[in-house]
Protein backbone atom coordinates (compact mmCIF):
# COMPACT_ATOMS: atom_id res chain seq x y z
CA UNK A 1 0.00 0.00 0.00
CA UNK A 2 1.29 3.36 -0.87
CA UNK A 3 1.75 6.42 1.37
CA UNK A 4 -0.09 9.70 -0.03
CA UNK A 5 1.75 12.66 0.47
CA UNK A 6 0.77 16.28 0.13
CA UNK A 7 2.80 16.95 -2.72
CA UNK A 8 2.11 16.79 -6.65
CA UNK A 9 3.55 14.01 -8.47
CA UNK A 10 2.96 15.49 -11.78
CA UNK A 11 3.59 19.26 -12.45
CA UNK A 12 1.55 20.01 -15.76
CA UNK A 13 1.85 23.86 -15.14
CA UNK A 14 4.84 25.59 -16.11
CA UNK A 15 5.17 29.49 -15.36
CA UNK A 16 2.72 31.85 -17.56
CA UNK A 17 5.29 34.46 -17.48
CA UNK A 18 8.60 32.55 -18.27
CA UNK A 19 7.73 29.35 -19.33
CA UNK A 20 9.86 27.63 -16.63
CA UNK A 21 8.89 24.60 -14.42
CA UNK A 22 11.01 24.59 -11.62
CA UNK A 23 7.61 25.80 -9.42
CA UNK A 24 7.66 25.13 -5.36
CA UNK A 25 4.15 25.08 -3.75
CA UNK A 26 4.04 28.31 -1.05
CA UNK A 27 0.89 29.09 1.68
CA UNK A 28 0.81 32.65 1.53
CA UNK A 29 -0.84 35.98 0.82
CA UNK A 30 -1.84 36.79 -2.46
CA UNK A 31 -2.80 40.79 -3.51
CA UNK A 32 -5.28 41.33 -6.16
CA UNK A 33 -5.16 44.79 -7.80
CA UNK A 34 -9.04 45.71 -8.72
CA UNK A 35 -10.31 47.44 -12.04
CA UNK A 36 -12.95 48.86 -13.56
CA UNK A 37 -15.01 51.39 -10.78
CA UNK A 38 -13.16 49.66 -7.65
CA UNK A 39 -9.43 50.81 -9.52
CA UNK A 40 -6.43 51.21 -7.47
CA UNK A 41 -8.32 49.62 -4.52
CA UNK A 42 -6.21 45.77 -3.91
CA UNK A 43 -8.02 43.19 -1.94
CA UNK A 44 -5.22 40.44 0.32
CA UNK A 45 -6.13 37.21 0.34
CA UNK A 46 -4.51 35.67 3.17
CA UNK A 47 -3.00 32.12 3.74
CA UNK A 48 -3.36 31.11 -0.37
CA UNK A 49 -2.28 27.75 -2.07
CA UNK A 50 0.48 29.15 -4.64
CA UNK A 51 3.23 27.80 -7.28
CA UNK A 52 6.25 30.02 -6.96
CA UNK A 53 8.42 29.99 -10.13
CA UNK A 54 11.71 29.72 -9.28
CA UNK A 55 13.40 31.67 -12.33
CA UNK A 56 11.18 34.37 -12.22
CA UNK A 57 9.44 34.67 -8.62
CA UNK A 58 6.10 34.97 -10.60
CA UNK A 59 3.19 33.50 -8.02
CA UNK A 60 0.55 31.10 -9.81
CA UNK A 61 -2.73 30.07 -7.40
CA UNK A 62 -3.22 26.40 -7.39
CA UNK A 63 -6.89 25.22 -8.50
CA UNK A 64 -8.23 25.67 -4.59
CA UNK A 65 -6.28 28.30 -4.23
CA UNK A 66 -7.76 30.32 -7.14
CA UNK A 67 -11.25 29.20 -5.96
CA UNK A 68 -10.75 31.09 -2.74
CA UNK A 69 -9.38 33.77 -4.41
CA UNK A 70 -12.39 34.06 -6.57
CA UNK A 71 -14.90 33.79 -3.58
CA UNK A 72 -12.80 36.22 -2.00
CA UNK A 73 -12.46 38.87 -4.36
CA UNK A 74 -16.22 38.71 -4.80
CA UNK A 75 -17.03 39.31 -1.48
CA UNK A 76 -14.90 42.27 -1.21
CA UNK A 77 -16.32 43.68 -4.31
CA UNK A 78 -19.72 43.58 -2.36
CA UNK A 79 -18.31 45.70 0.21
CA UNK A 80 -16.59 48.19 -1.53
CA UNK A 81 -19.81 48.50 -3.68
CA UNK A 82 -22.15 48.47 -0.51
CA UNK A 83 -23.83 45.54 -1.74
CA UNK A 84 -24.07 43.67 1.50
CA UNK A 85 -26.55 42.38 2.84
Amino acid sequence: MSKKTNQEKSRGVGCTVCGGNNLIRRITTYPVRLTGRLEGKQINVGRVALHECQICGHLMPTRAGQAKVDRLVAQGMQFYLGNLR
